[in-house]
């Protein structure tokens, strides 16, 4: 019986928070596991929520986002060197093939589950390729993933997905150009159906965007949310999804009756112009902060907190973009707010803009990988310092994660969704990236100065 070992490898300079209440179980792996022989013995190693050990297999499989491949290359060189087969897949790798195949001995660009049992057939015959591509294929005949491989006793979530595709093409995002710009499904059957066999009771809905692009779309999600319903399936979801689920306030409703507790939405920005360099020309047509403000109101009135994602730092931003952003998000009465760098991630337009004009500093590869995390700045932006960006996004935190301002934002969700469950999950999110905030080297370094006096009007 051939041994598979598939790892899920973790960046170095983590700092993971309140884990277990955020802890959400990989699904790419469970998908190869799935599609994988029955004669097969299969293993994982989640460096997430496990360290590392070396284990003996005849073949090995590793995943990696841009963040985590420096860690994913050194894994896999270690294999290599004993003579052990090693593949190498996911969005990076996906991205950076002649980078990849000088550490593994085999690449699988693109969604792999149509390709991997391929893959292992010729690594039997002992005729493996160094180079397969998985297509963007329909959905309806995806496989459902082998969560009996991972440590489901210390996921406090679970996740299923039911579509694939974004046709957005935001110019910081690496979807479009990994799982392509056709929005796909899954059958509704399907979904039902898997969803039932999820042990926890807490859900995440990995989809981008969980009502779609276009009536079809959210036609579906409403048959979703009304089958969970009539079926009497207890679940608690957290998803992503626009910021136009305020404008149908009956899916809304339906949503939350159904155990949608806690949304997602990529609001970006509130600088127009940053709007705009991301390509997000739909945000940009319908950013108004006052009708913005309504929708985040009705999807609050409707039981379900928000989650607003902001991205901070852009070439059009200056250091007004902090306080603007932190007055925006208490007005709005944000629930939970997740603040990233702008980072040029490969496949993704800003990553061929800013190669283009050799604007990237850190650029020692595979080592600099590490930093392609979503809080350091890898390159310069045009009208803010670096250190002006971490002090700004260290002030906005500061201020957000306050006692004070907690304290008025959980009673907030709670008046607003009146659900309790709505508002302990919206304070779990806060807690664990308030622990990650307080663990950072930008906390350490700049909390001692009077961040205000820089970034108040």
């Amino acid at each position: 019986m051939p041994r598979l070992l598939l790892i899920n490898p973790t960046n170095i300079h983590r700092t993971l928070g309140n884990i277990k209440a955020t802890a959400f179980p990989p699904l790419n792996l469970p998908y190869i596991a799935a599609v994988t022989p029955k004669h097969y013995q299969i293993n994982v190693i989640d460096e997430n929520i496990e360290p590392f050990e070396f284990q003996k297999a005849d073949i090995v499989g590793i995943t990696a986002y841009t963040a985590t491949v420096t860690r994913a290359y050194h894994i896999a060189q270690m294999y290599r060197k004993k003579g052990i087969y090693t593949v190498m897949g996911g969005i990076h790798v996906s991205m950076m093939p002649d980078e990849a195949i000088l550490y593994c001995d085999t690449v699988v660009s693109g969604e792999a589950e149509g390709v991997w049992p391929k893959v292992l057939e010729d690594f039997e015959a002992g005729n493996s390729k160094d180079r397969y591509k998985g297509a963007w294929s329909s959905l309806e005949n995806l496989p459902t993933p082998r969560r009996d491989i991972l440590k489901n006793s210390y996921y406090r979530w679970g996740s299923i997905q039911t579509s694939r595709g974004c046709p957005m093409n935001c110019s910081f995002c690496s979807v479009t150009a990994f799982n392509g710009g056709r929005f796909r499904r899954r059958s509704l059957e399907a979904v039902i159906e898997e969803l039932d066999l999820i042990p926890q009771k807490r859900i995440m809905l990995t989809d981008d965007n969980l009502i779609g692009y276009g009536k079809e779309d959210r036609e579906w999600t409403r048959a979703f949310f009304t089958q969970i319903l009539d079926k009497g399936i207890k679940k608690t979801f957290f998803g992503q999804t626009s910021i136009l689920l305020g404008q149908d306030r009956e899916l809304a409703r339906l949503a939350a009756r159904a155990g949608l507790k806690v949304v997602l939405i990529g609001i970006e920005s509130v600088n127009s112009k940053t709007l705009e360099s991301y390509g997000k020309h739909s945000s940009i047509r319908r950013f108004n902060p006052n009708q913005c403000k309504e929708l985040i109101t009705n999807i609050r009135k409707a039981g379900i907190a928000v989650l607003g994602a902001f991205v901070l730092g852009s070439d059009e931003d200056d250091h007004t973009v902090f306080h603007s952003t932190l007055e925006f998000i208490k007005s709005a009465h944000i629930d939970v707010i997740q603040t990233t760098k702008p980072t040029p991630l490969p496949g993704t337009q800003l990553w061929k803009d800013l190669q283009q004009k050799n604007r990237i500093i850190n650029k020692d590869f595979p080592k600099d990988w590490e930093d392609f995390r979503f809080s350091r700045m890898v390159y310069q932006p045009l009208k803010l310092s670096i250190e002006d960006i971490y002090m700004g996004f260290t002030y906005l935190r500061n201020v957000y994660y306050s006692i004070w301002e907690t304290f008025k934002r959980t009673f907030s969700t709670v008046g607003a969704t009146k659900s309790i469950s709505a508002t302990v999950i919206a304070y779990a999110f806060n807690k664990s990236y308030r622990k990650a905030f307080r663990n950072s080297d930008h906390y350490r370094k700049y909390q001692s100065i009077n961040l205000e006096n820089k970034f108040k009007p």
